[in-house]
């Protein structure tokens, strides 16, 4: 079994180095008895277990899961988008730098994904190369925006040109919503804001054209891909009806889609049996969102749900291995 999205902050990764970068949001890690306290310019944003931070605790609770491997990536409130780029792009190197350490350690157990200032393309377009080269990661997480600016805004294209081609796995994961007000409310961060935002990032992809720009994009939505799956009939329909004179609107966004990987991680069997209609049952990979107590245990349990209910027909007893081929061709590009 193959998790393709798990979050660390691994404990190489120091503190802040200045006061600037502390208030910045740069992450201070407190010790808390066998936790460690997370903090962000004092304020308390996240409590981890050892797997948060330690490989050999996590390998043991992958042992104990049955899961042989892990795709690594930064915890989203890292991305630090809004901060100096400076800042950002220093804290992303550290980042890139131990989690890089940690799979040269354990190859045969985790895969990486780094970290970019994405508010700034020419440094993330400069660390993006050092990830795929010096480090051997398989490519990049990054936001559903850049501190408010689309995915598809012009000044971002380079990044995404770069990613085309490197060949770098490119995972979109919800940060900070755009309208928290509206959207993180009375405790709906996790069940609204953030399947919106990255709806509103795969509209990006699909409608602002980032899929046709870059046919060899690689490119996975967290969450199923938020809200995309059920509202795709809707964005089909659209194209079909209105006049289409950009040729940056030649493809369908039903086929758009189906370029697309979307992970598991939607709790709800018939949500998943619906993103395996709109993305392709060959471009779902697992994902539990470890080690967070909002994964899912046992990881692949709503896929397995799923499988006995015929809601993903096809499947059996071997959709552990059908989607980990999946994640193999996600992550290396590979048919």
């Amino acid at each position: 079994m193959l998790d393709v999205h798990t979050h660390i902050l691994p404990a190489a990764v120091p503190g802040p180095p200045s006061e600037a970068a502390r208030r910045a949001g740069w992450p201070v890690v407190e010790r808390d008895g066998d936790r460690r306290r997370v903090l962000q310019d004092e304020t308390l944003v996240r409590t981890l277990t050892p797997p948060g931070w330690d490989a050999g605790a996590r390998l043991a609770e992958m042992d104990a899961a049955g899961v042989g491997g892990q795709v690594l990536m930064p915890i989203p409130f890292t991305f630090l988008y809004e901060a100096d780029p400076a800042v950002t792009d220093r804290l992303a190197r550290e980042q890139n730098d131990a989690i890089a350490q940690l799979c040269a350690a354990e190859p045969e157990r985790f895969t990486g994904l780094g970290t970019v200032a994405l508010q700034d393309t020419g440094r993330a377009v400069a660390e993006l190369r050092r990830v795929m080269g010096p480090l051997g990661l398989a490519g990049v997480e990054i936001g559903t925006h850049a501190a408010g600016t689309p995915l598809h805004a012009p000044r971002l294209a380079p990044f995404f040109a770069a990613a085309e081609e490197l060949g770098a796995a490119v995972f979109v994961h919800p940060a900070s919503p755009l309208a928290p007000g509206r959207t993180a409310h009375s405790g709906l961060a996790f069940g609204l804001a953030r399947p919106v935002e990255t709806t509103l990032a795969t509209g990006s992809f699909v409608h602002g054209g980032l899929l046709v720009r870059h046919p060899r994009l690689r490119v996975c939505l967290a969450h199923g891909g938020g809200c995309t799956a059920m509202i795709a009939g809707r964005w089909q329909h659209g194209w079909e009806r209105l006049p289409r004179p950009d040729a940056l609107a030649a493809e369908s966004p039903r086929e758009l889609l189906g370029r697309m990987w979307a992970d598991t991680l939607t709790y709800d069997p018939d949500a998943l049996g619906l993103a395996a209609r709109v993305f392709g049952p060959g471009r779902l990979v697992l994902g539990t969102d470890y080690p967070f107590t909002a994964a899912e245990r046992p990881p692949g349990a709503t896929v397995a749900r799923a499988v006995r209910d015929g809601v993903l027909p096809g499947h059996d007893a071997g959709w552990p291995s059908a989607l980990a081929r999946n994640a193999h061709c996600f992550l290396t590009g590979a048919s």
